[in-house]
């Protein structure tokens, strides 16, 4: 993919290992890209920044040096990292885009209007209790990484799938600001399978510069968590989710549920 080189800048460091923790189910190799992959989105692996060493990061994540060298060779053939060799060599964080081939949901694509509709409901029902609790415990970190996001999707606009991209990053970053580790696991399982329905509603928008509503909105969700009023911010997210789920429920010709509870409809139902 092609399009304006912006990243979440920062001066060159080495990760903390504090960011890894101890591998437990399902393949160890892919467990340890995804964790490397959220912690790119989650704006604590920019570009340049070094990882640990394998060693220490088999010790982390309670693998085998074995499996972190696949894991790394798989990450580095996608380009996301390079390896240099050497005493000051060592593993960087090459690129932020992940290729889709990493981000494959290993439930598979949604194929019928009731999963989708099914997974746009659990995230109507905890993103807005997330952006409530980053609008309480959001620090100016978050708050200049998620307008980074915002730069980077305005600087990325003409390429779609790097849009669809940095409006995943923005959300990370703002589960993140929510301080709990267990809504952000339930959100980041939530957009996983909700990834290729945000690149569909980009590619058959044809009729209004989606992009630019996504810029707006974003800026309009930030801003509203930034002022620290929970309020606000559940109804800036409201606002947010509101638009793909009417593109979703226009795609597939009928409501998501017949008789919407009112916590479900959203303000602007």
């Amino acid at each position: 993919m092609t399009g304006a080189r912006t990243t979440l800048t920062q001066p060159r460091q080495r990760a903390s290992l504090e960011l890894f923790a101890p591998i437990r189910t399902g393949s160890a190799v892919d467990a340890v890209i995804d964790q490397i992959v959220d912690q790119i989105r989650s704006g604590r692996l920019p570009e340049d920044v070094l990882l640990p060493g394998e060693r220490q990061l088999a010790i982390a994540m309670n693998v085998s040096r074995r499996t972190v060298r696949e894991a790394i060779e798989i990450l580095q053939d996608a380009g996301v990292v390079s390896v240099s060799p050497g005493p000051a060599g060592g593993t960087r964080i090459a690129s932020i885009w992940i290729p889709d081939s990493l981000m494959e949901d290993p439930g598979g694509p949604l194929s019928t209007a009731e999963d989708v509709f099914h997974v746009l409901e659990g995230r109507r029902v905890i993103e807005p209790r997330v952006a409530q609790l980053a609008a309480l415990r959001g620090t100016d970190e978050d708050f200049r990484i998620m307008r980074e996001t915002i730069e980077l999707q305005r600087a990325n606009q003409q390429d779609r799938w790097r849009v669809n991209q940095a409006n995943a990053i923005f959300h990370r970053q703002l589960w993140r600001a929510g301080g709990n580790p267990e809504l952000e696991a339930a959100m980041r399982s939530i957009y996983r399978r909700l990834s290729g329905v945000f690149f569909a509603a980009l590619e058959e928008d044809e009729t209004s510069d989606s992009t630019a509503v996504g810029i707006d909105l974003h800026e309009e969700t930030l801003e509203a968590i930034m002022r620290g009023r929970p309020d606000e911010a559940e109804e800036a997210m409201d606002h947010h989710l509101a638009y793909l789920e009417r593109r979703c429920e226009a795609a597939y010709g009928r409501a998501r549920v017949p008789h919407i509870p009112e916590f479900l409809v959203g303000r602007d139902g």
